[in-house]
């Protein structure tokens, strides 16, 4: 690779120069980083609201499944109380 002298004395100069001001740049350096840090605490509450929705959701549709498979077995129940209930007054059985 071939050395470029311009680039090497722009590198060395923005070195130079961001040693100087790093008093003056600290605060902004700061501010910027607790910005960011905000920012990602925000997305983190909002994915977390998103989890229990999903959450939520999910218990819904498993107790509508608990809910039909315990229909269904209250419909077999229900058969054989009919079925025992006409026993009981004397009628033929099917």
């Amino acid at each position: 690779m071939k050395f470029h002298p311009p680039s090497f004395a722009l590198g060395v100069g923005a070195a130079v120069l961001l040693m100087g001001k790093k008093q003056h740049l600290r605060p902004v350096v700061v501010e910027i980083a607790a910005l960011g840090l905000h920012l990602g605490r925000l997305g983190l509450g909002l994915l977390e609201r998103q989890r229990e929705h999903v959450e939520d959701l999910f218990a819904e549709v498993t107790e509508r499944v608990r809910q039909k498979a315990a229909g269904g077995a209250r419909g077999e129940r229900a058969a054989h109380k009919s079925n025992g209930a006409s026993e009981l007054h004397g009628e033929p059985s099917s």
